[in-house]
């Protein structure tokens, strides 16, 4: 029988990596590049990765730990952002037909703002969350999907911490929701996707984490 402590460990593992894979997917910046660059990222996810990885992918993961360690990746750090970004917007913006789609609507439906966008923004709200007037990405990017699933699964981890079996109950439902309705299925076509028109290795080492992340058992 599983223990709660090990299983609190493990949720509160799997919210970080999903959060880390959101800011990973999310369009790069500066803060991504920093974190990259003194290892931080790279550390940080390798840990939170460890419980899910089944196929050798965390000795990858972890040669983004020291800084400048990826192949043909500029030392200088305004040439790796730049790097980045311009892989970033070929991939998801400039390419046509497009070569990795951001948004579920458009896997799904083939443009943006379709019923799947207001499916999983119904599941936003079903879990008690308001898009602020600021927030400018539609509910059906894969960063934001991402990002509700790091939130479900820290939901989840406070309420073992409680001992609020209904709360945390609800939390997975939400979670198997969003997975077996929304994000695995898109997940698992976008990282296909990007790991096969990926021109740096940050890019295809995170296209096989979302992979391994949304396939991998413990997540269920």
């Amino acid at each position: 029988m599983e223990r709660i402590d090990d299983r609190l460990e493990l949720v509160e593992k799997k919210s970080r990596l999903f959060s880390l894979l959101a800011q990973a997917l999310n369009y790069p910046d500066r803060d991504l590049e920093d974190k990259i660059s003194n290892g931080a990222f790279g550390q940080d996810l390798a840990e939170s990765l460890r419980p899910f990885s089944r196929n050798g992918l965390l000795k990858q993961v972890e040669s983004l730990k020291e800084p400048g360690s990826e192949e043909a990746v500029p030392e200088n750090r305004e040439q790796r952002l730049l790097q980045l970004e311009r892989d970033y917007t070929w991939m998801c913006f400039a390419s046509k037909p497009r070569l990795v789609y951001l948004f579920e609507s458009v896997y799904r439906e083939g443009r943006l703002l379709q019923e799947s966008t207001f499916e999983i923004a119904r599941l936003y709200y079903e879990a008690g969350l308001k898009v602020n007037e600021g927030f400018q990405l539609p509910p059906d990017h894969i960063a934001v999907e991402l990002e509700f699933m790091a939130y479900l699964s820290y939901q989840e981890a406070e309420a073992l911490r409680r001992g609020d079996g209904e709360k945390g109950h609800y939390a997975r439902q939400i979670q198997e929701a969003v997975l077996e309705k929304h994000l695995r299925l898109f997940g698992l076509s976008f990282s296909e996707r990007m790991e096969t028109h990926a021109k740096t290795d940050f890019y295809r080492i995170m296209a096989r984490v979302l992979r391994e992340s949304l396939a991998s058992e413990p997540m269920n």
